[in-house]
């Protein structure tokens, strides 16, 4: 009959109208996120950047500064470091890494050298925008040696934007020996780098004498030095060969090869105190390079503020310590939300000053405030304000919301849906059934005789 078929097509409709209700309200599951083409380690700690010994030739990222605590053994080092910014700090080195390399004076004799610093050697390897505060590097008792803050020794590596401050003291048994700001022996470019630094070598070989290296940035190599700025308090007690300089002691090839040979755009500031006890004196010592043996392309737009001190008393170790009682009284200063906090240790007899325990900035943090909320695809956003002075001292994600949370939203979804759906197929066919006892009634009555069935 035409009513009963009219009901029917309608229940179907009603049918699929459902069902597509029911599978449009129950979410796709999310795409999963490609895996991110970034090939740095991200270093937060420590522990973890002494991890790189296992893995040198890695490429790693700060993403914090970090407090280097207790006395760190030097590593070897090949790969790519970005400071991102960050400062590691209270860097303390007492001893030298496993690594030896061959190094060579002015008349290319070879030695079998050891090295001390952050990294050990340094080889093919790229470091930028790190700094390293309140460093003390401090080695003795060692024959052939190197000693600096980021590097004992480098091969054609490049260090940009970085930036060192604390002090290197050597007492040395060696030959071939030096200390430095930023790397103590090799080749390698060193741009828009700073360092502020107390250097202090002790020459305690007695078999003959010394090669004796000191510079700001590099004790003895070779390579590019571009706009490099060094503050420097320098002593060098030797019985041998000085060379020291405010920006590199020795600028040599020391039989390593670099194309790239320019020292422009330096500038230095400070002093070197020095004696050379010897009868063949050399006593090198001037404000960007002590001794230029190799020729540089480029030697252009240095400027100093440099004071060169010698001395011909060879009977007392020089050192910015002039007591040889030191009593030293100790001021601690906290940090607050722009300055870095620290100990200062000040002798009270000569007033000669040294500073550890540094301590980062701290803002003292609020209340957290939701920026933006997570939901079942997106993180959500939280930001903490310095009670102080209101800048911003933290920032937080919302995790996207729980996959259980929206199981369960996935779920009660569908049971509306599909109460809703089954709701309305009901009504349709009790509205259904009502019509056709409605018509057989009718039939029944004979006031329908022309209809037919489809």
């Amino acid at each position: 009959m035409k009513y009963f078929s009219v009901t029917k097509r309608l229940f179907s409709v009603i049918t699929v109208m459902g069902l597509l209700a029911l599978f449009f309200a129950c979410p796709l599951p999310a795409a999963a996120e490609s895996e991110s083409d970034e090939p740095y380690t991200e270093i937060s700690d420590a522990a973890g950047l002494a991890l790189i010994a296992s893995a040198p030739d890695g490429h790693y990222r700060l993403t914090a500064d970090i407090d280097m605590g207790s006395n760190w053994q030097p590593i070897p080092f090949s790969g790519t470091l970005d400071g991102n910014g960050h400062t590691l700090y209270n860097l303390h080195v007492t001893d030298v890494g496993k690594e030896k390399r061959v190094t060579r004076d002015g008349n290319l004799k070879e030695y079998d050298t050891e090295f001390a610093g952050l990294f050990s050697v340094m080889e093919n390897a790229e470091v930028q925008n790190l700094t390293i505060k309140g460093a003390f590097v401090d080695i003795s008792d060692r024959s052939h040696c190197f000693a600096a803050i980021l590097a004992g020794y480098c091969d054609n590596c490049t260090v940009k934007g970085c930036n060192v401050e604390g002090r290197v003291h050597m007492k040395s048994k060696g030959v071939n020996v030096g200390v430095a700001g930023i790397a103590g022996y090799g080749v390698g470019s060193f741009e828009a780098c700073e360092a502020e630094v107390e250097l202090v070598f002790e020459d305690q070989y007695t078999d003959g004498k010394c090669e004796q290296f000191l510079g700001g940035v590099m004790a003895c190599g070779i390579g590019n030095f571009y706009k490099c700025n060094v503050r420097i308090d320098g002593y060098a007690s030797c019985h041998g060969y000085t060379h020291n300089g405010g920006i590199i002691g020795m600028f040599y090839h020391c039989g390593m090869e670099y194309t790239k040979k320019e020292i422009t755009y330096c500038y230095t500031d400070g002093q070197i105190s020095f004696f050379e006890d010897n009868d063949d004196r050399r006593a090198y010592c001037m404000p960007i390079g002590g001794e230029l043996l190799s020729k540089t392309k480029k030697f252009t737009h240095n400027d100093y503020s440099f004071k060169r001190n010698e001395t011909k008393d060879y009977s007392k170790v020089l050192s910015p310590e002039k007591c040889e009682q030191p009593d030293y009284e100790e001021k601690v200063t906290p940090p607050d939300c722009t300055s870095w906090g620290n100990t200062v240790h000040q002798c009270r007899g000569c007033e000669y000053t040294w500073t550890d325990s540094y301590t980062p900035p701290q803002h003292e943090g609020g209340e957290w405030e939701i920026v933006s909320d997570s939901d079942f695809e997106r993180e959500g956003l939280k930001r903490q304000y310095c009670k102080k002075c209101g800048a911003l001292s933290g920032e937080k994600t919302i995790p996207v919301k729980t996959k259980e949370v929206a199981s369960q939203t996935t779920t009660d979804n569908r049971v509306f849906w599909a109460v809703a759906a089954g709701a309305g197929i009901l009504l349709i066919v009790e509205t259904a059934v009502i019509l056709h006892t409605c018509k057989k009634k009718k039939n029944a009555d004979g006031d329908d005789t022309g209809a037919s069935d489809e």
